[in-house]
């Protein structure tokens, strides 16, 4: 077995940091020719380094499959491809760097993020607990997007600390509350910084940082593979890979295609074809992402906007597909492949050995889709009854019903809003409150208590009327620990959206309760909708919404269990101790 190189392991490490800070250095700051041409000279010894690496990683790392052994040779031709890109830029200067720039830049940061993930991936398999790794992950990422925010070519006046640490955290936990107006206070950069932020933060960091681990590190330990196996809910645990591949699959193509529709809902005047499609592409990745970040200074109240229904209806879509969690489509994909891998065998194999399995739609699908469908319906009914004379009242007939079911939609943690907010009647605030608090569902891109949580909760209150010892749902038994833990998210919620609400009016209390109340519920379940106040909070409420999104995202519970289980490991007791009972009302 060939030794693997620690000389040229380590080199390739610090020049994969150095490219970070040269993609930095090159975009966030105005440069002259001279600092453009040793950055181009870094890219040149980068990629022969990162072409020298693969191969040796391609000789003396057996892949588990064909499919990892191709993913390892399209790395290498990326590596190859970007000696030749900054070859060209050093050979022809001045034709080629303005051609090339972008392609050269996508490859860096491909290669510098493969090899990175690949060393992150490592260190949390052997010394971080699950639940602390994917709290730092969302930690260091709105790390790197506030330092990112506040490059001089990121904003055309320059942005202070905080908003930048505000505004990266927003996109980070795919919140959409905004101190700076997007599209007018951010450069074409910055949009893009954001754009990357909300991509990053909505699949989660782990997920690219494992499948890209996974390239160079092939399976890994047991514990890290069960670790996979949990954080993206597969079936089996050899399944790892091919779930995180389907994720990403699934993500791209459905952020594709409804980028693709946003474009031709626009009109064609709509700021030029460049305007369009990047209009297109960022309100896509925000929508699927329920990140509620938009380039109009008034979301999709924007004047032009708030009539459009087509558009609205495709981002709703977006939206719905979003926060319906990525299990509920792993499932669904198993079930009809095994519907047509069954027609398949009854068709061309007759006379021969046919293995049958049965599909199997799971507790957890039937239970998102069907508190997600009520909780729509329901929205739907509550806008559409009391909004009709107020904010309703400029809609025709189907934009009234377009823009209830858009109202209900968006409040389940995506943040856009097609009606001014601040004009809502008292009781549909009220409603608003619930849907924000129940949020999306799990191991989706958005945030709140969860749809299973609440449908548990609303299940167990059943039972306890009816006097039934247990809970029942389709033919199947939910465990109690899954009961405990609803519960215990429910709590955890409360109190952490009673802390913001406490702080921001300590700090604040002259805007009023119900507009902290709605800021901090927002903030809290990443909705991202505003009754227009966070630009005039002060700069210690601003940090109280920041703890509120980061809790909020990464989630209460799963913060204090990694932080619990990370320096205090549990330990099992053997011993049962005799059961009393405790008065409660």
């Amino acid at each position: 077995m060939k030794r693997k190189p620690f000389f040229q392991d380590r080199l390739l490490f610090i020049g994969s940091i150095l490219a970070f800070t040269a993609l930095v250095f090159d975009f966030g700051f105005r440069n002259n020719y001279w600092h453009q041409f040793i950055t181009d000279t870094f890219y040149l010894a980068y990629g022969l380094l990162f072409f020298v690496r693969i191969r040796h990683i391609i000789s003396s790392l057996p892949a588990p499959s064909r499919t990892w052994q191709a993913s390892r040779y399209i790395i290498l031709a990326a590596a190859g491809s970007l000696v030749v890109l900054a070859l060209l830029n050093l050979l022809e200067y001045s034709f080629f760097r303005k051609e090339f720039v972008r392609p050269t830049a996508g490859l860096v940061l491909l290669l510098a993020a493969l090899d990175i993930s690949a060393r992150v991936y490592a260190i949390e398999r052997q010394t971080l607990h699950p639940a602390l790794a994917f709290v730092l992950s969302f930690f260091l990422l709105v790390c790197m997007g506030t330092m990112l925010l506040l490059l001089p070519l990121a904003t055309p006046a320059g942005i202070s600390f905080v908003d930048a640490l505000f505004t990266a955290t927003s996109a980070v936990c795919v919140t959409g509350l905004v101190v700076l107006d997007t599209g007018r206070e951010f450069t074409l950069f910055g949009q893009f910084i954001i754009l990357l932020l909300i991509q990053l933060g909505a699949l989660g960091m782990l997920t690219f940082t494992n499948l890209f681990g996974l390239f160079f590190q092939g399976y890994g330990s047991y514990r890290n593979r069960l670790m996979l196996k949990d954080m993206i809910n597969a079936n089996d645990i050899g399944d790892t890979f091919k779930t995180l591949v389907k994720i990403v699959t699934f993500t791209f193509v459905i952020e594709a295609l409804g980028a693709v529709c946003i474009y031709y809902c626009l009109s064609p005047g709509a700021g030029g074809q460049g305007g369009r499609v990047f209009f297109a592409i960022f309100h896509a990745i925000s929508a699927f992402g329920n990140a509620g970040f938009s380039t109009l200074s008034n979301s999709l109240y924007e004047e032009g906007f708030r009539y459009n229904y087509s558009l609205h209806m495709v981002i709703a879509v977006l939206i719905i597909l979003g926060g319906i969690g990525y299990s509920v489509f792993i499932n669904y994909y198993s079930y009809l492949k095994t519907i047509l891998r069954a027609q398949y065998q009854r068709l061309f194999k007759r006379g021969r050995d046919i293995i049958y399995r049965k599909p199997v739609i799971t507790t957890n699908t039937r239970i998102v889709l069907i508190t997600s469908l009520a909780l729509l319906l329901a929205g739907t009914a509550a806008f559409y009854v009391l909004e009709y004379d107020n904010t309703l009242a400029g809609h025709s007939g189907w934009g009234k019903l377009a823009t209830a079911f858009f109202g209900s939609v968006t409040t389940r943690t995506a943040g856009f809003n097609t009606v001014d907010t601040a004009a809502l009647a008292l009781p549909t605030l009220m409603v608003y409150f619930l849907l924000m608090w129940v949020g999306a569902s799990p191991g989706s891109t958005g945030g709140g208590i969860k749809t299973t949580t609440f449908a548990l909760t609303l299940m167990n209150i059943y039972r306890q009327i009816l006097g039934q010892d247990r809970i029942v749902f389709g033919w199947k038994q939910i465990p109690a620990q899954a009961l405990q833990r609803a519960t215990a998210v429910i709590l955890l919620s409360i109190l952490g959206i009673g802390g913001a609400i406490f702080m921001v009016i300590f700090f604040d209390g002259h805007l009023g309760l119900m507009p902290i109340a709605f800021e901090c519920i927002s903030a809290y379940s990443t909705v991202g909708l505003s009754m227009g106040i966070t630009a005039s909070l002060s700069a210690p409420s601003k940090l109280a919404l920041v703890m509120a999104m980061f809790v909020g995202r990464v989630s209460f519970l799963t913060l204090l269990t990694g932080i619990a289980r990370q320096f205090a490991p549990r330990r099992h007791n053997p011993l049962r101790y005799p059961e009393e009972d405790i008065l409660i009302n």
